[in-house]
């Protein structure tokens, strides 16, 4: 009854203009507080002032209309040159208001254009029309004419999706019309706290992505209102124009473990197990997607997501079953395999965990993961394994105290990072008390998602000439942050930076791998380097620190074979041909609205991919799939039976496993340091 009530208030809701919201003076001295803050606590002492207004306004353009589809080029101009005199304020929180009301405004009239559009429907789908999906080469339009024919663009391709979506109802167009009220009735709904959100973190931001302001109410619940972390599948979701997506997976989680959600992907729809029709949630606000999405444990939910580093509008239907995150989940697992007589194990650690409560009680059976890998390596020198691959690809971090523990178990005691404060002190960390407990090879497999304390073991293992960093380069976040109190709120603002033992930052840049794997899409899409304002890379003094004896001859052997292993290896070959389709696709200037050329598009997208798929099969001596329904629903059973360690499907480890086994063929002695 009260879904029922819900829907119809969504049809009911008042289309009436927009009301603007004016800057209270409560909030115009909590944005002068903030950003006196700013200047005094952050990690850049002496900020670049030059133009700052005019920056932040720019950016707060770029923010609300990146793809230029609601302002014209005269409001443009007009913000810009307001930007330009500020009087003696270094930033303009009045016209930050204006422009972020105009937004709103122009939002509404969209929407309602569109809910006209979607009602008469006088498409023609079989018209050979084209909606510009590359902006980043688009100007602000001169008429408001020209922004109304973008509008009707836009309306076409979401009523195409509609009614061409795996997902459709049998009423696409009242779905779309749904959507477009749900987005006035969500603008409705802002108060000035959320204005005020939107206008002070743009300005943080311009000091570095990662300082930002919490309202009092997300500083009272961090969790829900900041991580937004979902009980049930285990994701922290995000919200990006109309869309709510996904920030990052809970390790050991649903979504993780499903295999096929990343972050970025973007949610359309859901529909709950029990429920025959799906429910189009773009435009939802986020804590109502939250609602849906949660559920009791053992139930089912099926999500539609819009991949990120896919072609444009390429979908995905994955059903989930919701189950609570435990320790034990999000745990190191381990696994010995052998190739040409050597035992290698794997350990796949995906974050550095550590269970406080019991560690501030003094329980000394506390678990953690520095304990858990200790455990696991003691085992593997049992078995007499002869090398070790440590998975932290997709380990965004979690305890430093951890990361040092375990770099302490391969290199003993030592520093393992050096942290920058803002006044210019450095301080080394290490673990003074390690021992060494694993002195064979060891091979830190990364990926673009491992940050923070990952890069910090990856980053010392290679500065120690310990092992061989493999994989992609890692995320880039070498920042630290302290959490302090406001008159109303608190502000989250860079205070430090890490630097590896060899002196270099691992911000921005992140660690590069000594071999690097292929990806399957354009790394800097993402991470550290895609933010406008990320902190520079720099680098200090190195910290002196012992190294181990590795033969950089044997290492350009081990890089020789994986080169040539490169050129016809087949789920390497695989992967490239992955990369290449999404290159070919990234800026794909136009998209077809006519229904004949999309359906023959998702037919042609299918039958490549079967294609692939069998000329991979082929050359490793498997049976091929005689359709594409064939081989959806191989990767369903696949994605059902899905362990961390997966070495059936997962080509990158399977590769790491072959570099360890050449380095093993050809060098059969145990590393040993020297000072």
């Amino acid at each position: 009854m009260k879904f029922l009530y819900f829907l119809a208030f969504i049809f009911t809701i008042s289309l009436s203009a927009y009301e603007s919201i004016e800057l209270s003076q409560n909030k115009k001295d909590l944005s002068k507080e903030i950003y006196s803050k700013l200047e005094k606590d952050h990690f850049l002492k002496k900020k670049d002032k030059t133009d700052f207004n005019k920056k932040y306004i720019q950016a707060l353009i770029k923010k609300l209309d990146k793809d230029k589809n609601y302002f014209t080029i005269t409001e443009i101009n007009k913000f810009i040159e307001q930007s330009k005199f500020q009087g003696d304020k270094d930033f303009d929180i009045e016209l930050a208001y204006e422009l972020i009301n105009l937004y709103f405004e122009k939002l509404i009239k969209f929407s309602k254009f569109q809910i006209e559009l979607v009602e008469n429907d006088n498409f023609d789908f079989n018209k050979d029309e084209y909606l510009d999906i590359f902006s980043e080469d688009n100007q602000w339009v001169l008429t408001k004419s020209a922004l109304k024919e973008i509008w009707r663009l836009e309306t076409k391709n979401d009523l195409l999706i509609a009614k061409t979506s795996d997902s459709s109802s049998s009423k696409p167009n009242e779905d779309l019309i749904k959507r477009y009220k749900n987005r006035v009735r969500r603008i409705g709904q802002q108060k000035e706290e959320d204005i005020f959100s939107l206008a002070i973190n743009t300005l943080s931001n311009q000091f570095d992505p990662h300082s930002s302001y919490l309202s009092p109410r997300s500083a009272e619940d961090f969790d829900l209102n900041m991580s937004l972390k979902l009980s049930g599948i285990g994701a922290l979701l995000g919200v990006e124009d109309d869309y709510t997506k996904i920030i990052s997976l809970v390790p050991g989680g649903p979504a993780e473990k499903s295999g096929k959600i990343k972050p970025e992907d973007r949610i359309a729809k859901i529909r709950q197990g029990d429920e025959e029709e799906f429910i189009d949630v773009v435009g939802w606000r986020i804590d109502e997607v939250v609602d849906l999405i949660r559920g009791d444990i053992g139930s089912e939910v099926e999500i539609e997501f819009i991949s990120f580093n896919s072609e444009t509008d390429s979908r995905k239907l994955i059903t989930l079953e919701r189950e609570e995150v435990k320790l034990e989940d999000r745990a190191a697992k381990s696994k010995i395999i052998d190739i040409d007589n050597n035992k290698i194990g794997i350990i796949d650690l995906p974050s550095f965990y550590i269970d406080f409560d019991e560690y501030q009680k003094r329980n000394k059976n506390f678990r953690s993961s520095s304990k858990d890998v200790k455990n696991i390596l003691e085992n593997f020198n049992t078995s007499d394994v002869d090398a070790v691959i440590l998975d932290l690809r997709n380990n965004g971090g979690g305890a430093l105290i951890e990361a040092n523990k375990i770099i302490g178990l391969f290199v003993s005691s030592g520093p393992t990072v050096q942290v920058k404060q803002k006044r210019g002190f450095i301080q080394p960390y290490g673990d003074s008390r390690a021992v060494q407990v694993w002195n064979k090879p060891i091979i830190v497999l990364v990926n673009r998602y491992s940050a923070s304390a990952s890069e910090i073991v990856a980053g010392a293992i290679q500065d120690y000439r310990r092992g061989i960093v493999v994989g992609q380069r890692t995320f880039g976040k070498g920042t630290v942050q302290s959490l302090e109190n406001l008159s109303e709120g608190q502000i989250k603002i860079t205070e430090s930076k890490y630097y590896r033992v060899n002196g270099m930052s691992t911000q921005n840049k992140g660690v590069v791998p000594d071999i690097e794997l292929p990806s399957t899409w354009d790394i800097d899409t993402v991470g550290e380097s895609s933010y406008p304002t990320a902190l520079s890379w720099d680098v200090i003094r190195p910290y002196r620190h012992k190294k181990f004896k590795m033969d950089n001859e044997l290492i350009n052997k081990v890089v020789n074979q994986f080169e040539f292993r490169l050129s016809d290896e087949p789920n390497l070959n695989y992967l490239k041909k992955i990369r290449s389709r999404y290159d070919l696709n990234k800026n794909k200037k136009f998209l077809s609205l006519n229904i004949e050329d999309r359906e023959l598009q998702k037919n042609l997208r299918k039958d490549w991919l079967l294609k692939i798929e069998n000329e991979r099969r082929l050359a490793s001596n498997l049976d091929i799939f005689l359709s594409y329904d064939e081989l959806e629903e191989y990767n369903e059973q696949e994605n059902e039976d899905n362990n961390s360690i997966n070495l059936k499907n997962d080509y990158q480890l399977i590769e790491s496993t072959n570099i360890m086994n050449d380095f093993l063929n050809l060098n059969k002695t145990i590393l040993s340091s020297v000072n």
